[in-house]
């Protein structure tokens, strides 16, 4: 069919303007679009996908999709190569089988009748074998180093009010503290006790059952308490990374590399779990940061591509211990030190009331002076104002801060109580708040992708 050049004219302008509505890009730059926000949490998060546990096909599935999404914007892909010699958008991680808590025994007269699983589960494990003296202590109250801590809590206590009280004892040097039963401990103990506990850094945290507590109770301050933990290694799974990239354009940046990242994988389904649903959706945690990332991407590569090189990268299994990220950091496809920054986004789908309504929060935003930079630009974001929560170490950026790159969280967590529950769910988002937090991103990334700045760790601030 022969076109004038009138009518071609009057086709380009309407597709221009198809394009245009569709990423709903304005003059200035491209907008993030509440509806494109909502189909990408509505795939993430819903039942359909099983909670994405770490290393399930879920997992995969959800990586797949991320990854074509990826190549539906122009991104190049960053994956590993196919059997046909081409590269893709998803990394296959090998994970060595790990090596996990199997039974958890007390020793002495009294104790050694209580059973892991029924009486004692643990949120996390220090070592192999902990001891120390008997402490009964409220929340408030100050542990000696050393002490295994006996937290006696009201019946109606949350875990969110006593967390600070906790941090504060295993600061102090507490070798272990083991809570009281609580109505919410109980509601959760079949999941927990489900659980697949490694060796950690973040200490020895037990709940004991009621008769447990009751027991503990009856002994005298200054006992000594001795806890024997059995270990077994796990089959060897996989996990999935979904990867693609931007090349810089400038001769002198492009080498230079900003990394976007999430985790995107949650808890699955725990079959244990009480009540008819056993889905861990994870919407918030981090199926909201997930696609934040697949949004910043669209909108980079809608524009003029960046001077530096900028990586989007969907991390698996960091619920299970972080080993897409580790991967990642171990064989990195560029030099370290290209590396200029990470902005990590965790659980950003609910505002945090302890900051503005149009606000997010960076942790460790006091230990770098990246986060001031990108405020001066325009990003609304403010200082963490849950520091006793320790969330700067809490997701797979710090497994890159402690190789020394500047790599930081983008959250507005505000401590709900749908955190790792069955209840977190699409429903629960608030649309509005989580388009406009990736919007007010926009402009600080690309301006980051754009300049020479390098961010700097404050003074004594490195981990």
């Amino acid at each position: 069919m022969k076109i004038d050049r009138r009518n071609f004219l009057l086709l380009a302008a309407l597709v221009a303007a198809a394009n245009t509505f569709a990423f709903g890009q304005g003059n200035a730059r491209p907008t993030v679009l509440e509806r494109n926000v909502r189909a990408g949490m509505q795939f993430l998060a819903g039942d359909a996908l099983q909670g994405r546990g770490s290393g399930t096909i879920f997992e995969r599935i959800a990586a797949e999709y991320i990854g074509s999404q990826f190549m539906q914007f122009g991104l190049e892909p960053a994956g590993e190569t196919d059997a046909a010699g081409s590269r893709t958008f998803v990394q296959t991680v090998s994970v060595p089988g790990r090596e996990a808590l199997t039974d958890l025994r007390f020793g002495g007269d009294g104790l050694s009748q209580l059973k892991f699983g029924r009486d004692i589960i643990a949120f996390s494990i220090g070592a192999r074998s902990i001891s120390g003296e008997l402490m009964k202590l409220r929340p408030g109250e100050t542990a000696r180093s050393g002490a295994v801590v006996l937290l006696m809590l009201e019946p109606d206590s949350k875990f969110e009010d006593i967390q600070p009280a906790i941090a504060k004892m295993q600061q102090a040097g507490a070798a272990a503290i083991l809570m009281a039963e609580t109505k919410e401990i109980r509601e959760n103990w079949p999941s927990v006790a489900e659980r697949k506990i490694p060796i950690s850094r973040r200490g020895t945290l037990l709940a004991v059952s009621s008769a447990a507590a009751a027991a503990l109770a009856g002994i005298a301050d200054g006992t000594r308490i001795e806890l024997t933990g059995t270990f077994a290694v796990g089959p060897a799974t996989y996990t999935w990374n979904a990867m693609g990239k931007i090349t810089g354009t400038d001769p002198a940046l492009a080498s230079e590399v900003i990394l976007i990242s999430s985790h995107l994988d949650h808890l699955g389904v725990r079959d244990a779990t009480p009540g008819d649903d056993k889905i861990f959706n994870g919407a918030d945690d981090d199926a909201s940061g997930t696609v934040a990332v697949i949004e910043l991407a669209r909108a980079l590569a809608s524009g003029t591509k960046p001077k530096r090189t900028v990586y989007f990268v969907c991390f698996g299994s960091e619920e299970a211990g972080g080993h897409g990220a580790r991967h990642f950091i171990e064989n990195m496809p560029f030099p370290k030190e290209k590396l200029i920054a990470n902005l990590e986004f965790e659980m950003i789908g609910r505002p945090d009331p302890k900051v503005g309504a149009d606000e997010l929060w960076l942790t460790g935003y006091e230990r770098t002076d990246l986060g001031p930079e990108l405020a001066k630009r325009g990003a609304k974001i403010v200082a963490d104002p849950h520091p006793e929560q320790n969330f700067f170490t809490r997701s797979d950026n710090y497994q890159l801060a402690r190789a020394g790159i500047i790599a930081q969280t983008v959250s507005s967590f505000g401590l709900h109580t749908d955190y790792h529950k069955v209840t977190d769910e699409v429903r629960t988002i608030d649309f509005v708040h989580m388009t406009r937090s990736i919007n007010s991103m926009v402009d600080p990334v690309i301006w980051l992708a754009n300049s020479d700045f390098r961010p700097k760790w404050n003074e004594g601030k490195r981990p």
